[in-house]
């Protein structure tokens, strides 16, 4: 019983954990996850962000990727969802990004803040799949 209560708080603490525990609210947005898939020696790295209640995207603001040495990545894509009529409620970012440059930690700079998408030195394991959906800025 104590082993199934034990694994029951771990899966709810992994579900409803943040994927930043203090997001700059001048970003107006906060990351929900980000799906990174191997493309030969380069990676796709996906962004999805929700804009904060009652926030507007600044659609006049540069968004750019930037690692800890200072290579800055602008998005190849960029999709918008929400209701019809409506600013955008959520937003997915798709950078191209080489290999090496997926070692360093990530910042994502939108509107008047800065977000950080990858916390952590080196490149994520992928596994055999080439993709891997993270929920946390620790990969």
């Amino acid at each position: 019983m104590v082993c199934l209560l034990i694994s029951a708080a771990i899966a709810a603490w992994s579900w409803f954990r943040p994927y930043a525990w203090q997001p700059d609210p001048a970003a107006r947005c906060k990351v929900v996850e980000t799906l990174v898939t191997r493309d030969h020696s380069y990676y796709w790295v996906d962004v999805h962000l929700k804009v904060d209640p009652g926030k507007v995207h600044d659609l006049q603001k540069p968004v750019y990727l930037e690692t800890a040495p200072g290579k800055r990545f602008e998005p190849a894509d960029t999709t918008f969802g929400g209701r019809t009529g409506q600013p955008p409620a959520e937003i997915w970012l798709k950078f191209w990004v080489e290999a090496g440059d997926l070692a360093h930690p990530l910042n994502l700079h939108l509107n008047d803040g800065n977000l950080v998408v990858k916390a952590t030195q080196g490149t994520p394991h992928l596994g055999a799949a080439s993709y891997r959906n993270f929920t946390t800025n620790h990969w």
